[in-house]
């Protein structure tokens, strides 16, 4: 294919051209199932977006940027992207440290390292639907794990966490941050192992120590892992929907609703599927920010 693509379709050979066609016809499933799971809903999106919906048979009325303006002037909206933003940002930031730790823990030579292993990776490998349960579990105001110990330290120290508007949205992302950041610790592992170990040798004799060598040379060596990760990260943050959902259904109130919660509820509670299309617009422009940073730091390290 490379051949072909060199000196042009029209002088192959026969047998190149060949190839060219199975090849298209090879990925011709994989294009349409990619523009109809992808491509049309996100058109569709679009459309909806500058239209008001008329159900039950979905006819369009256009209202040009009216859906915009309704979902930007929501009395809820403000607070449902200040949750968006505490969301994605908080459980990145504590991923990453969780991440981290366990990492470097993984990368030095420890007794029941398999055993660490293994409980490191449970949180990764368990259905969102079985996590969200666990925690809504662990923070049961009577029958809780978690309110069960406080009460053996001092009684006052057990709350409702997930019914008190101001510890609901934290409760809900130490959960969220326990079923990703084995993720993180993978990757970050993977990176890890490519470092040479020369260049940590050779900080440790000409004298630096721990900090130093993380600082100086591991960090920059994983740069380009970090800002991948941070890139998804912050895609699967503001499109979560399934733990929040099971845990809180963005409640009380809408303390813990976020911008993917909100547009399911828009759509299918209220049943307005123009506001929410345009949520989902503003949500996707949201997204691509994070390209925009991530596209120039990219092509500036591969020149």
């Amino acid at each position: 294919m490379y051949a072909l693509k060199k000196k042009g379709l029209r002088h192959a050979t026969k047998r190149e051209k060949r190839s060219w066609l199975f090849g298209i016809l090879f990925i011709l499933p994989s294009v349409a199932a990619l523009a109809c799971m992808v491509v049309y809903p996100l058109i569709l999106t679009f459309l909806y977006s500058v239209n008001k919906v008329l159900l039950p048979n979905f006819d369009l009325e256009f209202v040009g940027a009216s859906n915009f303006m309704k979902a930007l002037g929501s009395s809820q909206f403000p607070t449902v992207l200040k949750n968006t933003l505490i969301w994605t940002f908080g459980s990145l930031f504590l991923r990453f440290v969780l991440g981290f730790i366990c990492a470097m823990m993984m990368e030095t030579g420890f007794r029941g390292k398999t055993v660490f292993r293994v409980l490191t990776l449970l949180p990764w490998v368990m259905p969102s639907i079985v996590a969200s349960n666990l925690w809504r579990w662990i923070y049961n105001v009577d029958n809780g794990i978690l309110n069960y110990v406080l009460k053996q330290i001092n009684p006052s120290l057990a709350i409702n966490w997930l019914g008190n508007p101001s510890t609901a949205l934290v409760s809900v992302i130490m959960a969220y941050v326990w079923t990703g950041f084995p993720y993180i610790m993978l990757m970050l592992v993977a990176g890890l192992q490519g470092i040479p170990k020369e260049y940590t040798e050779a900080a440790q004799i000409d004298g630096a120590n721990s900090v130093q060598v993380f600082w100086h040379v591991t960090l920059p060596q994983l740069k380009s892992f970090i800002m991948i990760l941070t890139i998804l990260e912050i895609i699967s943050g503001f499109n979560s929907f399934d733990l929040i959902f099971t845990m809180t259904g963005g409640g009380p109130g809408v303390s813990t609703e976020i911008l993917g919660l909100n547009i399911y509820r828009t759509a299918f509670q209220n049943y307005d599927f123009g506001t929410a299309s345009a949520i989902g617009v503003i949500l996707l422009l949201i997204v691509l920010v994070a390209f925009l940073f991530y596209a120039p730091s990219n092509k500036k390290k591969q020149a």
